[in-house]
């Protein structure tokens, strides 16, 4: 019996060790999800509050933080003996630096040249600014993907091809290549509403209803209208604040 005991409790420690390690490493993992959460959410609530700008707005410091913002929300993710707090100061410190400097530009020219630069003309009347390209690091096979993006072919169509301080390259053709407009033709369109999504795949967007005036009844009358039994017959229904209704089946068509 003693052998037995001997032999078996070794065993059971054994098992219970392994239970102890497993137990431990669920846990080690559901912390890290619950870090990551927590991070993934800082991060988020913290570029909304800077702004709603998209990438390709972004000025060279907002560019700057974005990265630094990416890198630090790493540190606390990769390495678990980082205490969460530990990252969360330097990444609010940084988003908090940004939004200062964003109200001081909005203040101050020179600090805004400062953080932005200056817009940047590299055609004129037609013709490139060679010594603005070379300073700017910019070949003229950059600028023509730029207009051909903007849709211009020619360049003597071109009166001005300025680089903004966020990169993007806007265009501005001559008189007699601009598109014609209401104005030119003395005619009087018809406005224009901004459609709003009513219903979307069988489902009710409450809010935009509300925002039009709109009610759930009526709403269900324009689905019955155009032939729809049941909200699950609706792929979309939009109405824009002029009146105009669009409407798709889900199996095809548009009304």
């Amino acid at each position: 019996m003693y052998l037995l005991a001997v032999h078996t409790f070794p065993l059971y420690g054994e098992y219970y060790s392994y239970s102890l390690i497993r137990f431990c490493e669920v846990i080690f993992l559901l912390l890290l999800v619950i870090r990551t959460a927590i991070v993934y959410a800082a991060v988020i609530g913290g570029l909304r509050f800077t702004g709603k700008r998209q990438l390709g707005e972004l000025s060279p410091s907002e560019f700057a933080v974005t990265i630094l913002v990416s890198e630090l929300a790493c540190i606390p993710l990769q390495d678990a003996a980082v205490p969460l707090l530990g990252g969360m100061v330097p990444l609010a410190t940084l988003l908090s630096v940004e939004v200062l400097l964003s109200y001081i530009s909005r203040r101050s020219r020179h600090i805004r040249r400062l953080l932005s630069g200056n817009p940047c003309v590299v055609i004129k009347d037609g013709q490139f600014d060679a010594q603005m390209l070379r300073s700017l690091r910019l070949t003229a096979e950059d600028i023509l993907d730029g207009l051909r993006f903007a849709g211009v072919t020619k360049i003597e169509d071109v009166r001005y091809a300025i680089i903004e301080t966020n990169g993007q390259l806007s265009v501005i053709l001559r008189a007699m290549r601009q598109p014609l407009t209401a104005d030119d033709l003395k005619t009087k369109p018809s406005e224009v509403g901004m459609p709003l999504a009513l219903v979307s795949e069988g489902k009710l967007i409450d809010y935009n209803i509300r925002q039009l005036g709109k009610s759930e009844a009526w709403v269900r009358e324009q689905c019955r209208k155009h032939g729809a039994k049941t909200l699950d017959d609706v792929f979309l229904l939009t109405l824009d604040d002029c009146g105009n209704v669009f409407y798709q089946q889900k199996t095809g068509g548009a009304a």
